[in-house]
């Protein structure tokens, strides 16, 4: 189980890397939703008041700029964002999991992930979760 898990967070990890690759440099940073079967990870439709977990995985892959914060919001039928957890810190890696709740029947929220270091660079994901 725990060589399943490092080989999701790796190769999850690698294609967050390569797909921020940008003409003229790379992020250095990188995030990605936990794909373990415990964790929602895409868009999806639950009933509602199901209670659903997301594992956020970030780090920084340059010697410099070590991560300094973590923000999760939350925007209800494509409405504004709300702050849900906002974090500082500073290290090289960030691994946490957040349980929630399905909306009601039609209703869909958008989470939004974000990471910061210090060089001020963000990197974010995000998955919606439609209440049925």
């Amino acid at each position: 189980m725990n060589k399943k898990f490092f080989l999701v967070l790796f190769a999850a990890s690698l294609l967050v890397y390569i797909s921020s690759c940008e003409k003229g440099g790379t992020s250095i940073l990188t995030i990605a939703f936990n794909t373990a079967n415990v964790y929602v990870s895409a868009d999806t439709i639950l009933y509602r008041d199901t209670v659903f977990n997301i594992g956020i995985i970030a780090s920084k892959t340059g010697p410099e700029g070590y991560l300094t914060s973590a923000k999760i919001t939350r925007s209800v039928n494509g409405g504004a964002d709300s702050t849900l957890l906002d974090m500082s810190f500073i290290q090289q890696y960030f691994i946490q999991y957040y349980s929630f709740r399905a909306p009601d029947s039609g209703v869909t929220n958008r989470y939004t992930a974000t990471v910061g270091n210090q060089n001020e660079q963000t990197n974010s994901i995000h998955l919606t979760v439609t209440g049925k």
